[in-house]
């Protein structure tokens, strides 16, 4: 291919964000490069961008720099929407309703990146499995007020004390409470004293264990 007949720079990286349906601002986020300077490259305002730019762009899209700048083609097998989630330790998941995280096993199934709106990432290490849901009311105030964003790891197994999300027989919408084992009997707690504790039943399922909360406070 001829250096006239080659694509460009922003036609290939602009192909690749159209792939994943990415934009500017999440790209620029997950890879650590500032806004601006994506911009400038996405608008073919920058000719020879420095590598400390292209690097993370070709590694996030799973390309080499020089099929992201045009000079080798991308190559004929490559799946289309491939690429690196994880790039910087930096874990995407999806944040989900209350009602969608009572039947996690099922539901997960169904999503992909592709067809699912909100998210959020991460810097822990977590099971591909793992997801986010967003507090609602006050039975865990003031530790986990409304609005926290909880990431839920479903794959550990919750010790005495930890904070679960609990899907409870004949309940549409999963709980967020504190996890108390005594003896062979097992409760949920709220923080909140209004509320009061309750056993778990053998028919309740432990969706997931609390690793990481968060509080954005302009959202």
């Amino acid at each position: 291919m001829s250096q006239k007949d080659r694509p460009k720079l922003h036609e290939v990286l602009e192909k690749l964000m159209e792939e994943v349906a990415i934009n500017e601002a999440e790209l620029a986020r997950k890879t650590d490069i500032p806004q601006p300077t994506l911009h400038r490259i996405l608008s073919g305002a920058t000719k020879s961008p420095r590598g400390n730019s292209l690097a993370p762009l070709a590694n996030f899209f799973s390309v080499t720099i020089n099929q992201l700048m045009g000079v080798d083609p991308l190559p004929l097998d490559r799946v289309a929407g491939t690429h690196n989630t994880r790039i910087h330790g930096w874990t995407p998941l999806p944040i989900i309703s209350w009602e969608e995280a009572s039947n996690w096993g099922k539901f997960q199934t169904e999503l992909r990146a592709q067809n699912w709106k909100n998210w959020v990432s991460t810097d822990l290490s977590v099971a591909d499995a793992a997801f986010a849901v967003i507090v609602k009311g006050d039975a865990m105030a003031p530790t986990f007020n409304e609005g926290t964003i909880l990431v839920i790891e479903p794959d550990m197994k919750p010790n005495n004390r930890d904070y679960v999300v609990v899907a409870i027989k004949g309940q549409n919408n999963a709980v967020f409470k504190q996890f108390l084992i005594d003896g062979d009997d097992m409760y949920l707690k709220s923080i909140n004293n209004e509320y009061r504790t309750i056993q778990l039943e053998k028919s309740s399922i432990v969706v997931g264990t609390l690793v990481q909360a968060r509080t954005d406070y302009r959202r």
